[in-house]
């Protein structure tokens, strides 16, 4: 008896170790997917200022330096939507989204070189300001809640994974899983 009793409390122990590793191990990939993530965004943002000081914009451009700002811009959005995936807070992936289309949409042909200063300026400014939020969601990860262990506690439980599906998809794999005969239609008596 006293062996079994060891036997139980092992595997639950080993469950409960288990569940925890595992919970630092997800909370350990999602920080490095953020670094990764805010890294790659800075990093492109730096590249457009550059690109736009190397350019000298305040005069035409050409197509091909047209088509070379487009490309820095796209890969910046596909970093953007890595972001949203990532990223808890929507306001601050919000304002990414939109120092990012700033920074695009902005008519630099048209500015001197004054303007140009002036706004890239402002941007730096907007840039360290997001960083800064930035740091602090990363630092928001770090801490491991209450709400992560329920999390890796909830597979165990089928009412909980129920009571997240969206109704119709619930009755519809429902109806997959179980195949039910259909119902005869009851007769309705005829009224005199």
């Amino acid at each position: 008896m006293y062996e079994l009793m060891i036997l139980i409390i092992g595997a639950l122990g080993g469950f409960g170790l288990h569940t925890i590793t595992m919970m630092f191990s997800f909370k350990q990939r999602t920080i490095d997917n953020k670094i990764k993530v805010f890294d790659s965004l800075i990093r492109s943002w730096v590249n457009m200022r550059n690109f736009i000081i190397a350019q000298n914009m305040g005069k035409p451009i050409s197509q091909k330096v047209r088509d070379k700002f487009d490309e820095i811009y796209g890969n910046s959005q596909q970093l953007i939507g890595e972001s949203i995936l990532v990223c808890e807070d929507e306001s601050l992936t919000r304002d990414i989204n939109d120092l990012n289309e700033s920074i695009y949409r902005n008519n630099w042909e048209s500015l001197d070189s004054n303007e140009i200063n002036e706004t890239l300026n402002q941007f730096k400014i907007d840039v360290l300001t997001l960083v800064v939020r930035m740091r602090k969601d990363i630092k928001n990860n770090n801490r491991l809640e209450w709400k992560d262990l329920t999390f890796g506690i909830s597979g165990l439980c089928p009412k909980r994974i129920k009571n997240k599906i969206p109704n119709n998809l619930w009755h519809n794999l429902k109806s997959k899983l179980y195949w039910k005969r259909p119902k005869k239609e009851k007769k309705i008596p005829e009224r005199d």
